[in-house]
């Protein structure tokens, strides 16, 4: 029997050992919003916020290809794959240009025929962002430089700075302050931390508001005891 086909899903940099049964549906998510009914009228205010809810992404899976016996320890080698803590990277082959983070929660209920082929859903918790291959390679920024957001969408960026002591980082039009920097520091502007690897909190050490990259150019500059800056900048779609 052949397979129908031959493309997989990668869950937390680790390709899962079964085979997407058909394409996936593509899923918008929804926007966050506050509606208000206007008593005694036909209107509503709509407060739109700049934020999207999460969605379930289902992939139909199958292992076997009705050779011969397989569909146990396949079972079992998916599940090692799927059941990783928290969020993690999510690719799938249709898509070659991003990724996604997205968490499992499980489980799966196969459909087994003759244990030669085994037929199933998985279906994962995903953020909203499609975030692009493009915006996760880091690039070092001169102090005057810029960086170009290609997308419409505000991206949220991790940021390393390298100097001592004291020492000021503008990103467009936010100016963060940062004291006593031994060595470096990273800014990650998602997850709202400062820290040095592999855990230690800093966020003591920064003053302000934490940056974005808005659409089009962003101009960084830096002064004081930084003397370097990279910028992974996360770029993403809906």
């Amino acid at each position: 029997m052949a397979l129908l086909d031959t493309r997989q899903i990668t869950f937390g940099g680790e390709v899962v050992p079964a085979y997407v049964a058909s394409t996936p549906n593509i899923i918008k998510p929804v926007r966050k919003m506050t509606v208000t009914q206007i008593a005694g009228t036909n209107r509503e205010i709509v407060d739109m916020e700049d934020a999207w809810e999460s969605y379930d992404q289902t992939y139909t899976l199958f292992v076997g290809d009705g050779s011969e016996d397989c569909t146990e320890e396949a079972l079992i080698d998916v599940a090692r794959v799927l059941y990783k803590n928290g969020w993690q990277t999510l690719v799938d082959d249709y898509d070659d240009e991003h990724y996604r983070l997205a968490y499992y929660q499980g489980g799966f209920n196969a459909e087994n025929r003759y244990t030669r082929l085994a037929k199933f859903d998985v279906t994962f918790r995903c953020r909203p962002e499609r975030f692009l291959n493009s915006g996760n390679t880091p690039v070092t920024i001169q102090s005057g430089e810029s960086i170009v957001n290609p997308t419409t969408y505000n991206a949220k960026p991790l940021i390393k700075i390298t100097g001592s002591g004291n020492g000021n980082l503008t990103v467009g039009e936010t100016t963060i302050s940062f004291t006593d920097i031994v060595d470096y520091l990273y800014i990650d502007c998602d997850k709202m931390d400062v820290y040095r690897l592999p855990t230690e909190n800093r966020n003591n050490l920064m003053t302000g508001e934490f940056p974005v990259l808005e659409s089009g150019s962003n101009i960084i500059s830096f002064t004081g005891g930084i003397t370097a800056c990279e910028i992974t900048p996360k770029w993403w779609e809906i």
